[in-house]
């Protein structure tokens, strides 16, 4: 076996180097850390650092007991177990399940082979061919082209992963052979091109723009797998929260028509006044009252189901120090059913209530609801104060939150039923006030 180069030894290095960075890519943002997780970090870049040097021996015994090109074929396949036990390794630092470590290791692999054919296989054997000459040069190109795909990567692919929860896939059958399949197609084309093709330069070229393809599609397809996940979830919720709706409307509309049953039966309880003493009697006129004063505030409107919604949301806000104003014009909302009308509402009114409940201030503790009817559209808005700074993403706000994974389902409920009817939802934030705003075409 020949004593192997400097740049042969960093090429080693690289690909264990690339490879880990990358799939710490998506692990970063995604998964749930174990105790220790840095430490086992480095350990891990320690021994694999070590382990990719026996790449050494392992090409001088395939080259001596094996024909070209199966040689290089075989000596290629060392990169199969070390990239299957990086992938393995990243249950050691985090918490994740198998799929989702092979969904990691099969984008970082992917990904670090990106950057593998743009530096080695074009730039340095095609474009610059002295570039391998100056070690310290090719080691900083490598750099770079790391952090301009990984950073790039990192917007597309790994943020979104951030709204998972610490779980993309659960451990079935199907998934674990879905994953590995594609692992497969992944690792048998990339080697293919590598070093089956590599005797003409004009196919060797071929070769690497091929494996540049095949391991953007890889790529592309592990981005919509995700997305189609992430949207079915919230397809999920948002049904969910729909039967909620139902549910609590029903929950609701009984408290009321209870209250007015109560105060219809105010007549026999004032018939009870005559018998009790003169302490007893001031005591419960003191406390009926209160109760009349509360109910007269409550808002009023001609639509059932809305002054149910108003009175139910009213009273939660009463409880926690905040004022909700409502402005109700003309209301043609009959061609919403309850449940949908309940959750719009309801959903719409609770966010304003999320943004103001922690305010300093009690005079911005207020949320304002309009309902309007005009032009054929039934404009529906809420404005409320803000604290802090407010981003806007895809239409939506961007949540605060550590955890972001359960946040944002209402405001995407009240677009999902806006669509549902033909309608809009959109919101702006201005000057600390916060406007969502819903249109919905009225039917007939």
């Amino acid at each position: 076996m020949t004593v192997p180069t400097p740049v042969a030894i960093f090429e080693e290095l690289r690909f264990v180097w690339e490879l880990m960075a990358a799939e710490y890519l998506f692990l970063l943002p995604f998964a749930r850390r174990k105790p220790r997780w840095l430490r086992r970090t480095l350990a891990g870049v320690v021994l694999f650092s070590v382990l990719s040097q026996f790449y050494f021996p392992w090409q001088g015994f395939c080259q001596g007991v094996l024909p070209l090109p199966m040689a290089d074929l075989f000596t290629g396949l060392w990169y199969v177990p070390l990239a299957l036990a990086t992938m393995l390794y990243s249950r050691v630092c985090f918490q994740i399940t198998v799929c989702d470590a092979l969904y990691i290791g099969i984008s970082g692999y992917a990904a670090q082979h990106l950057v593998y054919v743009t530096v080695h296989e074009r730039l340095a054997l095609d474009w610059y061919p002295q570039l391998t000459a100056c070690l310290p040069l090719y080691a900083l190109v490598s750099l770079a082209a790391c952090g301009l795909l990984y950073g790039l990567l990192y917007r597309v692919m790994a943020r979104p992963l951030s709204l998972c929860g610490g779980e993309l896939n659960q451990d079935t059958t199907a998934h674990i052979l879905h994953y590995v399949l594609l692992l497969a197609v992944l690792i048998f084309c990339t080697l293919s091109c590598q070093h089956l093709f590599h005797f003409d330069p004009a196919i060797r070229i071929l070769s690497a723009q091929l494996g540049f393809l095949i391991c953007a599609m890889i790529l592309g397809i592990q981005y919509l797998s995700c997305r189609n996940i992430l949207a079915q979830r919230e397809q999920a919720v948002i049904h969910q929260m729909l039967r909620d709706g139902e549910r609590h409307y029903t929950h609701s509309k009984e408290l009321i028509e209870m209250v007015n049953r109560s105060v219809h039966d105010l007549k026999h309880t004032c018939q009870a006044l005559h018998t009790m003493d003169e302490g007893e009697r001031l005591a419960f006129v003191s406390e009926l009252e209160q109760n009349v004063a509360m109910y007269r505030r409550l808002v009023h409107a001609d639509n059932e189901a809305v002054n149910t919604i108003l009175v139910e949301k009213t009273l939660s806000c009463e409880k926690e120090g905040i004022r909700l104003a409502c402005s109700l014009g003309h209301l043609e909302l009959d061609f919403l059913s309850l449940p949908d009308l309940y959750t719009l509402l309801g959903n719409a009114i609770d966010n304003a209530v999320e943004g103001v409940r922690n305010l300093p201030d009690p005079e911005k503790r207020v949320v304002q609801l309009s309902i309007q009817t005009s032009g054929g559209f039934v404009s529906i808005q809420t404005n409320n104060y803000y604290a802090g700074e407010l981003t806007l993403e895809n239409g939506l706000p961007r949540t605060t939150k550590r955890d972001p994974a359960g946040h944002g389902y209402g405001l995407k409920s009240i677009r999902y039923l806006a669509r549902k009817y033909g309608g809009s939802m959109s919101v702006s934030a201005r000057d600390g006030v916060f406007v969502l705003q819903i249109m919905l075409p009225v039917q007939s």
